[in-house]
């Protein structure tokens, strides 16, 4: 909720390269499509390097809605130029560490972050709304590496979270200062680094994160059932967000518009896609 305002609003925050562009546009209209409630809307997109053209597609979502407004944030990638990338993680995913501090003038209290390779399926609203217990964000468990905070050399019986959707306490991560921390955090032990900025943010937040009903972030793996749940209570909850689930996260190399295979959400996704018209990347 912004300061002096009655009627909350709602921020969201993603980030988008050219390459990305078409599966953002995806990801924000399903959003909209499925908001229960007439809430404002301010959609921040971290704007790595998109084309004229690109820009101005994701501009005409919000004009489409008196209720959204959009905006581009620019992040300063120098400080990520040392970080490990891979075929399907690029210098972009980072680029969210850097979110709070760019919006600590804007007034909200909470933002959430969503990954453009998401379909949303559910009232957002809700997600925003959840709360957090005095953590400084909320977010699902990462079932494929729930015990890898070991691996990063932290002493926790906590467990791993994914950082494809979070709704993050402003207030909390500025006065904790996570941006700086993650940064330092990657600079220092780049050799424990795997899972890219997210490894990071969970050196960094471990008990310090709300867990959220792993519906709102159904990741491919949980889809697949591909591990065993920590407990019987995650076994329940695995099983109740492969039922319904509010947000479907297509994690990991495989997507619905490449390699991905059998995804019961495949479908659904594409028939979206097919309606978002190419864009030539790199155009201005």
């Amino acid at each position: 909720m912004t300061k002096n305002q009655l009627v909350p609003t709602i921020p969201i925050v993603t980030a988008s390269n050219n390459d990305y562009a078409p599966y953002t546009e995806v990801m924000l209209r399903s959003v909209l499509e499925n908001l229960k409630t007439v809430l404002p809307l301010d959609i921040y997109v971290i704007d790595d390097e998109l084309s004229a053209q690109n820009k101005l597609r994701l501009l005409q979502i919000a004009a489409s809605n008196e209720h959204v407004q959009l905006d581009f944030l620019t992040v300063d990638k120098a400080v990520y130029d040392d970080c490990l990338i891979s075929d399907h993680i690029t210098t972009t995913a980072y680029l969210r560490i850097s979110v709070p501090p760019l919006l600590k003038k804007k007034g909200y209290r909470k933002v959430l972050y969503l990954d453009a390779d998401a379909l949303v399926l559910a009232d957002v609203s809700e997600l925003f709304m959840t709360d957090l217990a005095q953590k400084t964000i909320g977010a699902v468990i990462d079932p494929g590496q729930a015990y890898a905070l070991e691996r990063l050399g932290i002493e926790s019986a906590d467990y791993y979270f994914n950082s494809g959707v979070m709704v993050i306490d402003l207030e909390r991560w500025q006065a904790r200062d996570i941006t700086q921390k993650t940064l330092d955090y990657l600079n220092q032990h780049d050799d424990k680094i795997i899972y890219h900025d997210q490894d990071a943010l969970n050196a960094v937040l471990y008990e310090d994160w709300q867990a959220l009903h792993p519906k709102w972030n159904m990741q491919t793996s949980l889809i697949f059932d591909y591990y065993e749940a920590p407990t019987k209570n995650y076994t329940a909850l695995y099983a109740a967000g492969r039922q319904a689930p509010a947000i479907v996260h297509f994690t990991g190399h495989d997507k619905p518009w490449n390699t991905l295979k059998n995804h019961p959400y495949q479908a659904e996704y594409l028939k979206r896609l097919a309606k978002i018209q190419t864009v030539k990347v790199g155009a201005n």
